[in-house]
């Protein structure tokens, strides 16, 4: 007869407390692809209920280096000569005891970085990569290159939508019976919450921005020690530098915000310095521009499926010249 697998067996096993037959059960239940899921969300709920078991890494570490500064490998290994029996019986139960919490403080660091991923479902694009996915509430998010989405594994759509988002990426939001709002976060503090409607946000290191297609959305954001609150319109723009300054316009094609899920590229008096970071952020490549180029601006539109046809394009958009040595890029007159 199969053994009924419980959530309180579980949580036996998570403390060590099941038994061999028990411990063989668990791994034929695992095998069903199925109770995966099941087995992480209770994970979850038992690691947040037992905070207890996580090591105390840093008290750990600092003992650790303390006793490593102060027992150099040849000092001990001389005091170990000259030392009674009893001594060097203490010595060595001193170092395997430290040898023991470097040990649980690699192990305490491996489960806390894996837990990262039990809870969280990730998506990402590489160099050169668009791609789409629907989320697990009915929602579609289309990542522009070298982007990252984090999104909840359990009660997505039921208990909260929260995303976070480092790149770009553009999402098409489904509206849910009980008006659950929608919140993209990113690493600038800068905050996008909606119900339902079509927008695109940037985050990266060179600063953000929210471009709304359709409906409504409130944004968040940091304004010196303080919480700002703005509500956008289809076609508003608002974007923030590197020192976190707002400015707010309008766009009359909105959709446009969006064209490089399409692989299309649009420069509206586009400085070439800009256009280095766009290479460096969508294929990964460094970019040098001739001094005699810099005041010169990229106007115009065009379809790329790869970096050498958008470089090609560039060349013949604005006549000059594209070195490239593997990763290396210059920009020069012809």
């Amino acid at each position: 007869m199969e053994a009924e697998i419980t959530k309180e067996l579980i949580f036996e096993h998570f403390a060590n407390r099941s038994t061999p037959l028990q411990r063989r059960q668990i791994d034929a239940w695992l095998h069903l692809e199925a109770n995966e899921e099941l087995y992480y969300q209770w994970l979850e709920e038992w690691e947040n209920n037992n905070l207890e078991y996580l090591p105390q890494s840093e008290q750990l570490i600092q003992r650790y280096l303390d006793f490593l500064h102060s027992h150099p490998v040849e000092t001990l290994a001389q005091e170990q000569v000259e030392v009674s029996e009893p001594q060097v019986s203490f010595r060595r139960f001193t170092a395997y005891w430290y040898l023991a919490a470097a040990i649980l403080i690699m192990v305490g660091a491996s489960l806390w970085i894996f837990r990262a991923g039990l809870i969280y479902q990730t998506y990402h694009t590489q160099y050169g990569e668009v791609k789409s996915w629907v989320l697990p509430d009915g929602s579609k998010v289309t990542l522009n290159a070298n982007s990252t989405l984090k999104v909840p594994r359990w009660g997505f759509g039921q208990h909260n939508r929260k995303v976070h988002l480092q790149g770009e990426g553009f999402f098409a939001v489904t509206h849910l019976k009980h008006h659950q709002k929608f919140i993209v976060q990113t690493p600038r503090n800068l905050e996008v919450v909606v119900l339902g409607t079509e927008f695109s946000v940037f985050a990266r290191a060179r600063g953000a921005k929210v471009i709304l297609n359709k409906g409504k959305v409130k944004i968040n954001y940091q304004k010196a020690s303080t919480q700002q609150t703005l509500i956008l319109k289809p076609g508003d723009v608002v974007a923030f530098d590197e020192k976190n300054q707002m400015s707010h316009r309008h766009n009359a094609e909105p959709s446009e915000s969006s064209d490089w899920a399409e692989k299309r590229f649009n420069f509206q008096a586009t400085p070439l310095s800009e256009l280095a970071l766009i290479l460096q952020e969508t294929y990964g490549l460094q970019v040098s521009v001739d001094s005699s180029l810099l005041q010169r601006k990229l106007m115009g539109s065009f379809h790329a499926e790869n970096v050498d046809e958008f470089l090609q394009a560039i060349s013949e958009l604005m006549d000059i010249q594209i070195r490239r040595e593997g990763k290396q890029i210059q920009l020069i007159e012809p």
